[in-house]
């Protein structure tokens, strides 16, 4: 079988087709009229041994050399792969319908044929949500998207998502000016942040007046395989809980500085919101954990510490609004242990490490040969001279922050040579969700050629997207509607109920998960079969192919980094 990008490749970048039988030669044809333009011939990988991830004896055709925009097709021996492009855009329209997924994942109304095509479905989840320590309590929550392929919303997922969107806006501004054909098109706002606005207006409503953050929003248990509109089970609000807490203040204090130039009112919402929970966090300091009651089954987003998400919260207010004491919790929270570079909704370490490298603070303090220059520290609200005399330590600081991440960096970019299939995993890699570890680590490559202009790290990133999209040793492509074998069964009730043959495209599969953890996946994949193939096209497989917002997040990352526009 021949393993490649379905979408195909960059024209400046590496091109590596993987194929999984003996031969010598391969040849690259235009898929329209059958012409030759380019010959090569095959490597053997690991001198034709098996590669431990996936199992599999391959050999690689490489055609990076070849650069010509246009379609194509390769062949090796009799097997002819599935067409692909080569084409500086050939990630836009990808990058697109991972962002729209978003559309079609909101809760509260109804989706429109103008906006969202066939995949229409009439208004869900308004009813009043009771309190669920104080039934009596009823509370408007609506809104927001539904968090997986199930309809149950919840705040760590969301702050992980929206990080992710909007540090992608942040650093690639160029990359979202398109519009996304959703009902708030042709504002001045740009689109991706008009979505992420449906997400934050329902982020606070789930804010007590006391700053607390209720953890979630869902029913009792998970609804059938049934249409949004028709889960009318009674909708509950879970307990306050820290991290949620901590998570909530970071995102609005990081969308409050976004939206400043746009709307002015929601950005001081936002911020006033921010600020009002880290004054619960400074109320609460012992760490609230949330676990679901006994006999409920949506989803738990459980964690064992709240200090990286206070970290992350403590970062952004100090970016947001300059004042002495955000700074000092960040560096009292900096010593502590726990990631720097993570990326997940567990884990938010590299948020708060990404927050305060990039805080342009840094970017005008003087250098050693100029120091006649004034600190920029004087115009800190509330720096005093002993903040200036701690300059050095904050830059130091600063500088073991770029350190851990190209250390993170480093390490992933030196997994490929390992890996058959070219991909920074390693085996144990292959866990639930195992493509959010594959594009964070597709993330912390961006950031690591950011960081130094190292072109290794720019191909390695690139490398996830080339996993994502078929060169894998299943041959799946895990974006539905993109490739000739993608994902067409994701456990997601919108897509099983709505009687379409098609899926919704856009939506990022779980992926290979070699620890498996539903009944299906259990009783189909064979013991012992290799982590990188542990993987079913099948809606009732939660655990190898669910899809989540907090999936599609770093995917759009990655894509609208690839997606260049000079």
């Amino acid at each position: 079988m021949i393993h490649l990008n379905q979408t195909g490749y960059l024209p400046d970048a590496a091109k590596i087709a993987i194929i999984t039988y003996s031969c010598d030669t391969f040849l690259l044809k235009d898929s329209k009229t059958g012409q030759i333009v380019y010959e090569g011939a095959t490597k053997p990988y690991n001198d034709e041994k098996p590669d431990e991830a996936s199992g599999d004896i391959v050999y690689h055709a490489d055609f990076s050399s070849f650069g010509k925009e246009g379609t194509y097709i390769l062949q090796a021996g009799q097997s002819v792969s599935s067409p692909f492009s080569i084409s500086r855009n050939v990630y836009s329209k990808l990058k697109t319908d991972l962002i729209r997924s978003y559309y079609f994942q909101r809760c509260g109304c109804a989706l429109d044929a103008a906006y969202a095509g066939r995949f229409v479905h009439g208004c869900c989840h308004t009813a009043p949500a009771a309190l669920f320590d104080d039934p009596s309590t009823k509370l408007d929550l609506s809104g927001g998207w539904h968090d997986a392929g199930d309809y149950g919303r919840y705040v760590t997922a969301a702050a992980t998502a929206l990080a992710h969107l909007l540090y992608a806006f942040i650093l690639f501004p160029d990359r979202f000016l398109e519009p996304l054909n959703i009902p708030e098109s042709g504002s001045t706002t740009p689109d991706l942040l008009n979505e992420c606005r449906y997400e934050l207006e329902w982020l606070l409503k789930m804010q007590r007046s006391d700053g607390g953050v209720f953890h979630k929003v869902s029913t009792w248990h998970h609804a059938p395989f049934v249409m949004p509109e028709f889960d009318t089970a009674p909708l509950y609000a879970y307990a306050v809980a820290t991290p949620a807490t901590a998570d909530f203040a970071a995102v609005t204090a990081l969308a409050a500085r976004i939206f400043a130039p746009y709307d002015n009112d929601f950005s001081e919402k936002l911020k006033a919101a921010s600020l009002l929970s880290w004054e619960f966090l400074q109320t609460h300091p012992e760490f609230i954990a949330f676990s679901n009651p006994p006999g409920s089954g949506t989803g738990e987003y459980g964690d064992s510490s709240d200090r990286d998400e206070r970290f992350w919260a403590a970062a952004e207010l100090f970016f947001l609004t300059g004042e002495a004491r955000f700074l000092d919790s960040f560096l009292v929270l900096y010593m502590e242990d726990f990631s720097k570079t993570a990326l997940g909704y567990a884990a938010v370490g590299g948020f708060g490490c990404l927050s305060f490298y990039i805080n342009p603070v840094f970017a005008k303090v003087p250098t050693a040969e100029d120091t006649t220059a004034i600190p920029v520290a004087l115009h800190i609200p509330g720096w005093t001279d002993d903040y200036i005399a701690r300059m050095p330590e904050l830059l130091n600081i600063r500088e073991n922050i770029r350190g851990d991440f190209l250390a993170a960096a480093a390490h992933r970019a030196a997994l490929i040579p390992q890996n058959a299939y070219l991909v920074a995993m390693q085996k144990s890699d292959y866990c639930w969700g195992s493509n959010m570890t594959l594009l964070n680590n597709g993330i912390l490559l961006i950031l690591g050629f950011l960081l130094t202009g190292n072109n290794e790290y720019r191909e390695a990133a690139l490398s996830s997207l080339h996993y994502l999209l078929g060169r894998n040793a299943t041959g799946y492509s895990y974006v539905t509607g993109y490739g000739t074998r993608s994902c067409r069964h994701p456990h997601m009730r919108t897509v099983f109920a709505d009687g379409i043959d098609e899926p919704i495209p856009g939506f990022v599969s779980g992926g290979p998960n070699a620890y498996l953890s539903d009944e299906f996946g259990k009783r189909h994949i064979a013991e012992g079969t290799p982590p990188m193939k542990c993987y079913l096209d099948e809606y009732a497989c939660y655990s190898l192919n669910e899809v989540t917002i907090y999936w599609n997040s770093p995917a759009v990352f990655v894509t609208a980094f690839f997606d260049a526009k000079s």
